[in-house]
């Protein structure tokens, strides 16, 4: 019988330091048994979308799909779990938080291989539910002194770097401008804009940039200055790459960058690229979101409840 796990089970077992070292697993199957990830496709119907992704991890012998509607009532996020031994479905998992935690953990993992080793300083654009894990996750991984946040909605703002510095331990402070936050030595971008957000011309030599909000063609939070200063840009996957990358489209339509420039992450953290070369570089990680995050996410759930004897569990198949 399938275990059904809910929101408030997925936040007992795991916390962003799981995320970040699951989530760097996936990216380390690379030169081993590599995910076979679908990006993300979408169908519509009046003013809602279903979007729907999915991936098989051959190494936990597990895979699943992710789904989720989006409409002007809100959004509901449900993972698959399932065996790929016997065809057995594992775990129905609500997966609302779990998506906040992978999120958060792909862009830590890529701060990790693509940002400078002496990183203090974190910049965010963006308050929302999605930019604490940003926060939390590059926390996870880098020993900062301080983290501003840039956002319109200043008593969000205000809240939100509450929130935050009791929650990481390091000062969190709202930034007056996007420049200034843009000087910070890696900078995360993460709102709903449809336009960019961020400039090139603001950022610092040596900065990593993670732009994290845009999954459409027809959005980006980063300009074209962004895209050029960057000597390395990284996404999670080129497939959805392709398909949703807003933030990279547009400089391959003017040919200021070409396909064969841009690099898996899956490449960097299990050493089949180099990453980083130089100080001064600026590194650019665009997350799409794949499918594979959240299928081992799932899966380190999955395992940890049955451990811990958490969850409901649920009769289907007449079983």
């Amino acid at each position: 019988m399938p275990l059904l796990l809910r929101e408030a089970e997925i936040d007992e077992l795991l916390t962003m330091e799981d995320a970040l070292t699951s989530v760097e697993e996936v990216f380390s199957y690379r030169g081993r048994e590599r995910p076979s990830i679908q990006p993300r496709r979408r169908v519509a119907s009046g003013e809602g979308t279903l979007n729907v992704m999915w991936s098989a991890l051959p190494a936990r012998k597990v895979f699943g799909l992710k789904a989720y509607p989006v409409s002007p009532g809100g959004a509901r996020f449900t993972v698959l779990l399932y065996s790929s031994e016997d065809s057995e479905l594992l775990a129905i998992i609500e997966a609302g938080r779990l998506g906040q935690l992978r999120t958060g953990a792909a862009s830590g993992v890529a701060t990790k291989y693509l940002a400078l080793p002496q990183t203090r300083t974190h910049g965010v654009i963006g308050s929302g539910l999605q930019a604490e894990t940003q926060v939390e996750a590059v926390a996870g991984v880098f020993d900062l002194e301080r983290v501003l946040v840039y956002s319109r909605r200043e008593e969000q703002l205000r809240a939100f770097c509450e929130r935050m510095t009791a929650r990481i331990g390091v000062p969190v402070e709202p930034a007056t401008s996007p420049e200034l936050v843009a000087q910070c030595d890696v900078v995360t971008t993460v709102t709903s804009a449809t336009s960019p957000v961020l400039e090139g011309a603001w950022l610092r030599a040596g900065a990593h940039v993670n732009a994290v909000g845009s999954n459409f063609a027809s959005k980006a939070e980063v300009d074209l200055k962004t895209v050029r200063r960057a000597s390395l840009i990284v996404v999670d996957s080129l497939d959805s790459a392709r398909i949703e990358g807003g933030d990279l489209l547009p400089a391959i339509d003017r040919g200021v960058i070409g396909w064969e420039h841009v690099v898996e992450l899956g490449d960097v953290v299990s050493g089949l690229h180099p990453g980083r070369q130089g100080d001064e570089a600026i590194t650019l990680f665009k997350s799409h979101g794949v499918a594979s995050e959240d299928v081992v996410l799932a899966h380190e759930a999955y395992k940890r409840a049955l451990d811990r004897g958490l969850g409901e569990r649920i009769r289907m198949f007449d079983r």
